[in-house]
């Protein structure tokens, strides 16, 4: 089914680029607009402005030159992973697009020799949750400082 929907909307998943940068941050930002939030690249989310070496890996998935989705891994402690920017245009929800985009970031947490992947979320984003439990991630205890955070899992590799 994926395959075929990649082939009707014309998407791939790349390992972003800066030639993406003023596309990725336009969906940041109605991304965050959707949820409520503010899209601060000169701030609080300044680690936007230098991908490459805030990341182990950034995915941006495409609809042909359109970021439409993005997922990212970032080094947390020793051999585990913490999953970043996982999101998606509301209008691909429901197709089985999210979690294309989880496979692609779980399969890159392995080929880097992860052992785990965290996570921090809000219990009102329920989608996502389904998501997570869906992949394998479980509930665990907080493991950081994430002030509007109210959600952490874990998914062993």
């Amino acid at each position: 089914m994926i395959s075929l929907l990649k082939k009707r909307f014309n998407m791939q998943i790349i390992i972003y680029n800066d030639e993406y940068k003023q596309k990725l941050f336009e969906f940041t930002d109605r991304c965050f607009a959707e949820l409520g939030k503010r899209f601060e690249p000169e701030g609080r989310h300044s680690f936007y402005n230098d991908i490459p070496n805030e990341f182990d890996v950034f995915f941006c998935m495409l609809e042909k030159d359109s970021v439409i989705g993005t997922a990212a891994l970032k080094r947390f402690d020793g051999s585990e992973a913490e999953l970043k920017a996982l999101y998606l245009d509301k209008d691909y929800r429901g197709m089985g697009l999210g979690r294309e985009l989880m496979n692609k970031v779980v399969l890159a947490a392995g080929e880097l020799g992860y052992k785990s992947i965290v996570l921090d979320s809000m219990s009102q984003y329920k989608a996502a949750r389904r998501l997570y439990e869906k992949t394998g991630f479980k509930d665990i205890a907080r493991y950081n400082d994430n002030e509007y955070a109210d959600v952490f899992m874990r998914m062993e590799l």
